[in-house]
């Protein structure tokens, strides 16, 4: 039988997937898909795949990311693979059948490029805080990370996020796509780094005052 501990934990870790999927699907539907320009990684491949193809985003995600999570399954292990793949559903589900219906922005693509990459990066954030993720790019990262551990994070990141914006330059016959698309991956990662830190801040100080509850 689960404990209370386990529910607490499981119901944790479903409120920080749908919290984060939340921040993702505005980034993507309310923002990035109107202002013509793909963000990095696979999302950005499901807005490619949604402009060409009319397929919805969310399941575009999970096609593009089912090859990426079977090549890497065995470097990552079963624990971050099933973490994940339930990560990634209730993304999917959050951008297709509840984000879907928000309004979207139609303003300056310079600020819709940095708003996305704003939203993305909380997003990102907190799904990572549970050690989790709904993007394959970062299977292959850190796939690659362990059989070449002195290669830079960034480094790698930033390769692979400026190919598939790259790739929005055909696709929505603007250069400024390109330009747009990599303003969000700076936003992106500055509001990562922030958030993350603040997370951290926030558990340090909840584990202190346990420690101190804990103690008296």
């Amino acid at each position: 039988m689960t404990s209370m501990t386990d529910r607490k934990k499981i119901m944790k870790m479903i409120a920080f997937d749908l919290a984060g999927s939340a921040f993702l699907g505005i980034s993507i539907v309310c923002f990035t898909v109107e202002a013509d320009f793909a963000p990095g990684g696979v999302s950005g491949l499901a807005v490619i795949a949604n402009d060409l193809f009319g397929l919805p985003i969310g399941l575009a995600t999970i096609l593009i990311n089912i090859p990426i999570v079977l090549f890497t399954y065995r470097k990552l292990g079963k624990e971050f693979f099933l973490i994940s793949i339930k990560s990634m559903l209730i993304c999917s589900f959050m951008i297709d059948c509840v984000v879907c219906y928000f309004p979207a922005y139609y303003g300056s693509r310079l600020i819709a490029s940095i708003l996305a990459g704003t939203t993305s990066g909380i997003g990102c954030s907190i799904l990572f805080k549970e050690g989790s993720s709904t993007d394959g790019t970062d299977f292959i990262i850190v796939a690659i990370r362990q059989r070449k551990p002195n290669l830079s994070f960034g480094l790698l990141v930033g390769i692979i996020d400026s190919c598939v914006v790259t790739l929005s330059i055909p696709v929505f016959h603007d250069v400024w796509s390109f330009v747009y698309g990599m303003i969000y991956t700076v936003s992106c990662g500055l509001a990562l780094d922030i958030t993350t830190k603040i997370l951290s801040s926030a558990v340090l100080r909840e584990t202190l005052l346990i420690s101190n509850n804990t103690g008296n």
